[in-house]
């Protein structure tokens, strides 16, 4: 509110000379009469409520009592309709029994006092007679005072209550009379039943005594007659006064009930009397401060006209303060606010309303209140800066306090001169200098130079990263950073980018001042006049070097073998996919070459996989040194090596021939001895061939087809190489399918024995080899050439030969009492897997013992490869089974790589000559040397010898002369099921 405004409010509130001021002591009277009247109002509703409380209470109490006492009048008469009803249907009712329901009904209601049956006018029956003898014979028209309501009675058919009256037999009662009438014929008046009703006991049941201890109570309606009677209790005034009255309604009449409080209606109580008396004393007090308040309003009526002088000088300085911009406060002596200007409020963002009766330390804070304590002294201006949010809640907003203490000629303190000034951008220019400062000296580095790339200025990131300190390099071009991997083109292209786009960013390598190369990523910004000409460069940069090292490593470990740091499956995968794309875009062939090292498990377990690991690396670079710097080796796992050769030739024949001269150069390269530190090792590798580039055919197949042609070159006796062929294909389909009937053929019982039998040079049955066989339900019976090589690759050779060893025990033990049979020696042929197979010698054991089976009568037949491998554990495997019975034969003997050194060490008991030596004798020289050389052998470390294959008699007659007792072959039988076999050893 302006000052204006607030001096006219004045003057048109304060008049001159006016009513309220000249009669003020006439003016405090009225006002105490308004009070007093005021409170005579009050109290006279306080009584009016008062009575209104009282007449509810007694309300309540009447309509109690009400209930109570029509409730008796009504259950009385009801239980005296029962004799009626009774009279009615039997006028002739006996005395007897009248007697006995007048006396059901006198004990269930004890206010009546006696019962009579009045045949027409005259009393016939009572009960109880005694005490009321009088009663009987009385003619109802011989009582004046009875008689006629007993008439009124027979006329209106209606229940009469008589009453209170004198009763003949002495005391106060009611007669209560029930007019009968004949069933039959309405029209027969019979008489009526009468009951005398105890008039004091009916009052006692209803409460009636003890209402009248808190209330004037009365009661009227003599005969029923309701209001038009007369008063039979209580004080007849009381139907006068202005009484509570209730009607209680009776069979045959009704009565009238008026009450009031002991005493009457009492409207006044404590409380009232409380207001009257503080009634008066406060229309005194009123009067006095009405008086006393037209006084002070006078007085200040007068300061006001006083004040409106001054008002209008100040109007005057306030007008003249407003027009400067600086804001001006005036504080009182203890820092209260008595004005401010325009601008003050302005720049401290508070209305004047706000600001005046302020404290200066309430509104800027506590550095501004210690500006005014004492103790810190009043002489000199004092400086402060206060900052506030804009109204619309955004910048701060900076202001300068310049205070300053007023005084007297005294030099006592008078008052406060506050100015306020915007220093707003003032600060912002300094904190911009701040900020800058504190930028500049981040973790990053940064370099300014002028346009031509003289460097004026570093920080101290600048110095950690590069190595320089600032003095190195100030005034220096920046090239004494270049590291020289980037080549001219490079740094054109990124300074054109900056000369069209005035920034730069992106990774870059540098040189630090001790020579190292590291890794930064910069960001350039040009800093332009307003002319648009470049006047320095900033360069700002983080060191990434860890960072490169890191995806680099990371990059190495997803992409390469870590071993050989060959690319791995999931780089080859890649490379291989865009040198099929390459190919259908150049029409040019290229070719995969599937490289698997021949006997690298043997060499792993034999000498250790660290010897393994150091065989994988020079193996990958023998490989690397036989293709093209952009051909792709891989090691996708173990030791299988993938070789990807990419755009050969246009030509189909020509692209396979480079391609078998890179397979073959590479085969020559791993047939080579590698040396491994302490073992020169002969290795080979098995590679397999498939092209690509004639055919629409995806990654996956083309690796499928180079496994396939990799392990038919295995097949061929390994070191080989082998081009895929579509006929490799349909075996490949067919073993699979294969391979799934033998796993499912155990458990369907579709394995079968078959027994060859074996005979001494007399033609006596000695024993028998056991030959499995394999019945498939749909191929039919299944050659073992097929079938023993698929179940040894895959391991099913373990419980298939588990099977046979248990089937052929089961056999022994079933001869074992059979007269022919029971000497008969079973051999069962054990593969080089399940001989090493580390349960084998368990069992064993666990077989004979669960069969039964006499371990003497069992001989395991092992090929030469069993013992080709860690000789040492095969002979002491060996002793525990021969420790058992068990005897041992070596089977298919010559054809292997049997050695003396070893042969005379193992625990043998049988040589077996293989087929391939029996089959041209005695034609062949060399085959017949060959078996002379076994039998003698076998004689020599005392071993026997048996021969396999024996068809013709010329044969065996050349073996008995050569000194070979035992024979097996067609010549003798063929391998026939064990009922056949068991039938031809059956005597005739």
């Amino acid at each position: 509110m302006s000052s204006d405004s607030k001096i006219q409010t004045t003057e048109m509130g304060t008049p001159d000379s006016g009513w309220l001021f000249k009669y003020p002591k006439l003016i405090a009277m009225g006002a105490a009469l308004f009070m007093l009247f005021f409170l005579w109002g009050l109290d006279r509703n306080e009584r009016r409520l008062n009575i209104q409380k009282q007449r509810i209470e007694v309300i309540e109490k009447l309509a109690a009592l009400r209930a109570k006492l029509g409730g008796g009048m009504t259950s009385t008469v009801s239980a005296a309709r029962v004799l009626a009803a009774s009279f009615a249907t039997h006028p002739e009712l006996p005395k007897e029994e009248f007697t006995n329901l007048a006396a059901e009904v006198t004990a269930s209601n004890p206010t009546i006092r006696n019962i009579v049956l009045v045949r027409e006018t005259v009393a016939t029956y009572v009960y109880p007679l005694a005490g009321n003898e009088a009663i009987l014979g009385l003619n109802y028209k011989n009582l004046p005072q009875q008689w006629p309501l007993y008439r009124r009675m027979m006329a209106e058919k209606s229940i009469q209550i008589a009453g209170p009256l004198q009763l003949v037999q002495g005391g106060i009662g009611l007669v209560v009379r029930i007019p009968v009438y004949q069933t039959s014929d309405k029209a027969r008046f019979l008489g009526s039943i009468a009951m005398v009703v105890n008039y004091d006991l009916l009052l006692a049941d209803a409460g009636i005594p003890q209402a009248q201890k808190q209330l004037n109570f009365a009661v009227r309606g003599k005969d029923g007659a309701g209001s038009a009677g007369e008063v039979f209790l209580g004080d007849a005034a009381l139907f006068n006064d202005d009484a509570v009255t209730h009607t209680i309604v009776l069979p045959g009449g009704s009565w009238e009930m008026a009450a009031e409080p002991l005493g009457g209606w009492q409207g006044v109580t404590r409380l009232t009397r409380i207001i009257e008396f503080f009634g008066v004393a406060l229309s005194l007090l009123v009067a006095v401060m009405t008086y006393q308040w037209i006084l002070r309003r006078r007085q200040h009526a007068e300061n006001e006209r006083a004040l409106q002088q001054s008002e209008a000088l100040l109007r005057l300085r306030n007008e003249a303060l407003s027009a400067t911009s600086q804001g001006i406060i005036i504080a009182a002596r203890d820092g209260r606010i008595n004005y401010v200007n325009q601008a003050a409020c302005h720049l401290s963002g508070f209305p004047q309303q706000h600001l005046s009766g302020k404290y200066l330390g309430e509104l800027f804070g506590e550095p501004v209140a210690s500006m005014l304590d004492p103790q810190c002294g009043n002489a000199e201006t004092r400086q402060h800066e206060i900052s506030r949010s804009a109204e619309d809640g955004g910048r701060l907003i900076w202001l300068e306090l310049l205070l300053t203490p007023v005084r007297d000629a005294a030099g006592n303190l008078q008052l406060y001169v506050a100015l306020l000034r915007d220093i707003t951008e003032k600060k912002l220019a300094e904190q911009e200098l701040e900020v800058a400062a504190m930028a500049f000296e981040t973790q990053e580095g940064i370099m300014i130079t002028d346009p031509d790339l003289n460097i004026l200025r570093v920080n101290r990131a600048f110095t950690r990263i590069t190595g320089y300190e600032a003095s190195e390099v100030l005034g220096q071009p920046t090239r004494i950073l270049k590291s020289g991997r980037h080549d001219e083109a490079f740094y054109q292209q990124m300074w054109e980018e900056i000369g069209k786009n005035r920034c730069w960013q992106g990774e870059i390598w540098n040189r630090r001042k001790n020579g190292e190369i590291y890794s930064e990523r910069l960001a350039i910004s040009a800093v332009t006049a307003a002319d648009g000409s470049v006047t320095n460069y900033v360069g700002s940069f983080n060191d990434i070097t860890d960072y490169k090292v890191s995806e680099e490593r990371i990059h190495q470990l997803a992409f390469f073998d870590p071993l050989t740091d060959l690319p791995n499956r999931r780089l080859l995968l890649d490379r291989l996919g865009r040198a099929l794309t390459a190919s259908d875009r150049h029409l040019r062939y290229g070719a995969i070459l599937m490289i698997d090292l021949d006997n690298f498990k043997t060499l792993n377990d034999t000498q250790g996989h660290n010897m393994g690991d150091q065989l994988l690396m020079q193996v990958g670079k023998r490989i690397q040194s036989c293709v093209r710097s952009d051909d792709t080796v891989a090691r996708t796992g173990g030791d299988e090596f993938v070789v990807v050769l990419e755009s050969l030739h246009a030509d189909m024949n020509q692209a396979a021939a480079l391609a078998e001269n890179v397979g073959e150069k590479i085969r020559q390269a791993l047939s080579q001895t590698i040396n491994l530190g302490h073992l020169n090792y002969d290795s080979s590798g098995s590679i397999g061939i498939t092209m690509f580039g004639n055919e629409e055919v995806g990654i996956d197949e083309l690796l499928r087809r180079a496994d396939m042609a990799m392990y038919q070159a295995k097949a061929l006796g390994k070191n080989n190489l082998r081009f895929f062929d579509p006929s490799m294909q349909a075996a490949l389909e067919s073993r699979t399918a294969l391979e799934n009937d033998l796993r499912q053929a155990l458990g369907n019982q579709e394995f079968v024995l078959y027994y060859q039998l074996q005979v001494s040079a007399l033609g006596d049955p000695i024993g028998a080899e056991v030959l499995l066989r394999w019945r498939h339900p749909v191929r039919g019976m299944v050659s073992p050439l097929d079938f023993i090589p698929l179940a040894e690759e895959t391991g099913l050779i373990l419980p298939i030969g588990l099977w046979v060893l248990e089937s052929a025990c089961r056999q022994i033990s079933l001869w074992a009492d059979q007269p022919g049979k029971c000497a008969m020696q079973l051999a069962v042929n054990v593969s080089a897997r399940q001989f090493r197979h580390s349960g084998f010698v368990d069992d064993i054991k666990r077989i004979l013992w669960e069969t039964g089976a006499n371990p003497v009568l069992l001989k395991l037949e092992l090929t030469e490869s069993v013992v080709l491998e860690d000789v040492a554990t095969v002979i002491e495997k060996m002793q525990v089974i021969k420790a058992m019975g068990i005897g041992f034969s070596m089977d298919d003997f010559g054809t292997g790589y049997s050695s003396l050194s070893y042969l005379q060490r193992l625990p043998l008991h049988q040589l077996k000559i293989d087929r391939s030596f029996v089959q041209n004798l005695p034609d062949d020289a060399s085959n017949a040397n060959i078996v002379r050389t076994i039998i003698n052998l076998g004689a020599s470390l005392d071993l026997g010898v048996i021969a396999e294959g024996v068809e013709t008699e010329q044969q065996r007659e050349f073996l008995l002369e050569s000194g070979c007792q035992a024979y097996q072959g067609y010549l003798f039988c063929k391998p026939i099921p064990i009922d056949e076999f068991e039938q031809m050893l059956t005597p005739a």
